[in-house]
């Protein structure tokens, strides 16, 4: 089975349409086509996007794009269970080993305090024997 952009390109081709042509009827980059037509989904600024470029470049060749869509999908690694591992830790209640609480603003105050309280203790000494 083709992958999804050498699907298209194929139907560009077929269809005897160059880059300039489809770069104008989709509005979408020259650079961006190129890519899509590679299947290098991961090079897209935005990854997310790739469904609605499949969606312009499917309809701008006539080709039905629900099919190339879903396609895509399947063609995208599965990380259901790595989602559903991370899920299952944090309905457990397991916290994560990287959540830490700092303890850092507390030990400054404490410092804080027991200076404010020698400097205290001595100016009242210090008033009391002179």
């Amino acid at each position: 089975m083709n992958l999804v952009g050498q699907t298209l390109k194929g139907r560009r081709e077929r269809l005897g349409m160059t880059l300039n042509e489809l770069e104008s009827r989709t509005q979408i980059k020259r650079q961006t086509l190129v890519m899509i037509e590679n299947n290098d989904f991961e090079s897209l600024k935005k990854a997310e996007y790739a469904e609605g470029f499949i969606r312009k470049y499917a309809k701008a060749v006539n080709i039905d794009y629900v099919q190339l869509i879903n396609a895509h999908r399947e063609e995208i690694p599965n990380n259901d269970e790595a989602i559903h591992q991370t899920i299952a830790a944090f309905a457990n209640e397991d916290k994560p080993t990287y959540r830490s609480k700092n303890k850092e603003p507390l030990q400054v105050a404490v410092v804080i305090s027991v200076v404010i309280i020698i400097t205290a203790l001595l100016w009242v000494f210090s008033v009391l024997v002179f």
